[in-house]
């Protein structure tokens, strides 16, 4: 049997990907971490399908308390991956909606990572790997996307801070931060930077694509 990964936002995109990639390639005990009990379960047949154990919760990386209480009653972890995250639009002179959504993209997006890391770390032991995942926005920004590229851009920050704090325990801390991967947060994301940029959905397509320099979308197999 492979290693144990926890993996959060493991209900689609890069975290279900991530969680299909570890039951394919070492038959892993996949711990699956995810909102949509719906979508968590069809992430669950795939990594059984792969070879590998799932192990769903169904919780929200928001509520510190309840990762903490779920902590004890999981096996040691050789490896932690927080890929849960959101994204939308926060135009600074949007509605009044954009208020909300600014804090609740930073809740998931930033404090979910801090979150994670803070319920899991005791789990975790010597040898033991831990990656957050940022994004290309965490490099740059793009118009209207204030929330989304301040998480991101700070969880680069936070990665910088953990690594120092958590080396001297044998725990290494990195980040990834993929350019754009084909996902249906990214084609929400791409409709809304349209809107935002007075484009239609093809022109902000392109434009995304030209800033990463492969020129196109990542796949989420290739992220993970």
């Amino acid at each position: 049997m492979g290693r144990t990964i926890l993996v959060t936002g493991a209900s689609r995109g890069i975290g279900r990907a991530v969680a299909l990639h570890h039951a394919r390639t070492e038959q892993a005990q996949v711990i699956l971490l995810g909102r949509d009990a719906e979508a968590l379960a069809e992430t669950v047949a795939g990594v059984r399908q792969a070879g590998g154990q799932p192990v769903p919760h169904v919780c929200d990386v928001r509520d510190l308390s309840d990762l903490r209480a779920l902590a004890p009653k999981l096996p040691p972890l050789d490896g932690l991956v927080a890929a849960a995250g959101i994204g939308g639009v926060t135009p600074v002179e949007g509605a009044p909606e954009a208020d909300e959504r600014f804090r609740e993209i930073l809740d998931v997006d930033l404090v979910g990572p801090w979150n994670t890391v803070r319920a899991f770390l005791p789990n975790l032991g010597k040898g033991g790997r831990i990656v957050l995942v940022s994004s290309v926005l965490g490099r740059f920004g793009v118009p209207g996307y204030g929330a989304y590229c301040a998480a991101k851009h700070g969880l680069l920050g936070l990665t910088k801070a953990l690594a120092l704090e958590l080396m001297p325990k044998g725990i290494f801390v990195n980040a990834v931060a993929p350019g754009w991967v084909d996902t249906a947060m990214a084609a929400e994301g791409i409709e809304g930077m349209a809107q935002a940029m007075g484009l239609t959905p093809e022109q902000a397509c392109r434009k995304a694509e030209a800033v990463v320099p492969v020129e196109r979308f990542f796949q989420p197999e290739e992220a993970a």
